[in-house]
């Protein structure tokens, strides 16, 4: 996505400021450091913030998407210690994200374990589930519903907490104002309950931009480590509305991989195994314009 690639470009040289953090200024208050002490193991105190932190449920895609505005059409969530191979065929296959291309160095090299991005009226945020670590941290801090927004450069901000918010500042500030009881995104309805490895959901609304230049009403992808690892990956994509020209890609992509392919009513699937050599292809066939 455009707005999205444009982001990525500008924040490659702000990305140290994030891992450089080192004293505490509130806004108007005292400009003298503050000493960050861990309150107890694993506790989200112990990122020693003043203000709210963001407790949520991060367990797939769902669970993002209520935390995402009702504008959103595109989303997507990665169990980053599933696989390093999927890691990376996502990172190959998806637009640009902060948190693939620079993992610990947004979070003073601290592992993100989960990660889920938004996107919605033309702008984007990401969540990070990362153990709670101390934070120290240089400039003004903004209150916004009694969270602390950390400036990350000029235009970036940072929320901690279980996942942690990361993206511009007006973005975020639009997923904070969901979890304080704004109206989520409800327009996703292919989800269900699965909690695969690797989820993506897009509305064709979303214009060319979305995988398969968006040509049908929804889309949605499960990709899950295979029980048997040396299988590779269990993949499933549905479609709802595919146009008669994305509808013909599906099936191309279909025979080209040896992947089940059908079409009930309003709705196309296509599954099967993907062998781990395999995964960045058709994830690029498959998430591509």
């Amino acid at each position: 996505m455009k707005s999205t690639a444009k982001a990525f470009a500008i924040f490659v040289g702000i990305v140290m400021v994030l891992s450089a953090f080192a004293s505490f200024v509130m806004m108007g208050g005292d400009q003298t450091e503050n000493v960050v002490v861990p309150s107890g193991d694993g506790s989200l105190q112990t990122f020693g913030v003043q203000g709210r932190y963001v407790e949520w449920d991060f367990e797939g895609l769902q669970d993002a998407l209520q935390m995402s505005p009702e504008s959103t059409v595109m989303a997507y969530w990665i169990n980053l210690s599933a696989s390093q191979n999927l890691t990376q065929a996502v990172a190959a296959a998806l637009p640009q994200s902060m948190g693939l291309s620079y993992g610990g160095q947004i979070h003073n090299n601290n592992k993100i374990e989960k990660l889920a991005n938004a996107n919605f009226n033309g702008t984007w945020t990401e969540f990070h589930e990362v153990q709670p670590y101390p934070v120290g941290y240089d400039g003004l801090v903004i209150p916004y519903q009694d969270y602390m927004m950390i400036p990350a450069g000029t235009d970036y901000a940072i929320v901690f907490g279980k996942p942690a918010l990361f993206g511009p500042q007006d973005a975020v500030r639009q997923v904070l104002d969901v979890i304080t009881g704004g109206l989520s995104a409800q327009s996703f309805t292919l989800i269900g309950d699965d909690n695969a490895d690797l989820q993506v959901a897009a509305l064709g609304s979303g214009g060319k931009s979305m995988p398969l230049s968006g040509g049908y009403k929804e889309f949605y992808l499960g990709v899950n480590v295979a029980k048997n690892r040396t299988l590779g990956y269990d993949l499933s994509a549905r479609y709802l509305q595919p146009e008669a020209g994305t509808s013909s890609k599906i099936g191309e992509i279909a025979a080209k991989n040896n992947l089940s392919y059908s079409t009930i009513g309003d709705e196309t699937d296509l599954s099967g195994p993907v062998a781990f050599e395999n995964l960045q292809s058709v994830l690029m066939a498959l998430l591509g314009p």
